[in-house]
């Protein structure tokens, strides 16, 4: 009887620990993307096109687009650049947005956003909610 009481608060539990796993990656690989580029410069760039796809993670079958953009550095050169985030709206040619560059080689940039694993993300946090509230109900059940 004790081993089946152990095992329902164990395997909740073993639920929660995975949980926090899948959340604690997501999380990582976001804050990793932003360390890397914490010495990079803020830049007005102008959009010239958009990077049309329908495959990748989080895109479900459907369009997804990635602005293609121009900007200059300060020294007046221009660059071209190629965001690597992509989302649901096409951006409007002609329109201003502000990219992130790296100074010493400034054909490599990005546009300035928090990328988060969406479905790692709310895979991990259900699974935190079923461990916590599982081993909270198994656990103050008194055999």
């Amino acid at each position: 009887m004790d081993f089946l009481k152990l095992l329902f608060v164990v395997l909740p539990g073993l639920f929660l620990i995975l949980g926090l796993i899948l959340v604690g990656l997501s999380l990582t690989a976001s804050f990793r993307r932003k360390r890397s580029m914490a010495g990079w410069q803020r830049a007005s760039a102008t959009v010239t096109g958009n990077l049309h796809g329908k495959d990748g993670p989080g895109s479900n079958g459907r369009d997804r687009f990635a602005p293609s953009y121009e900007f200059e550095d300060p020294a007046g050169k221009r660059w071209l650049g190629q965001s690597d985030i992509y989302g649901r709206d096409q951006s409007i040619i002609g329109e201003r947005l502000d990219v992130l560059y790296n100074p010493a080689n400034p054909a490599d940039s990005t546009l300035p956003v928090f990328v988060l694993a969406k479905a790692r993300m709310a895979t991990g946090l259900i699974m935190v909610l079923f461990g916590a509230g599982a081993i909270t109900m198994f656990g103050s059940l008194s055999w």
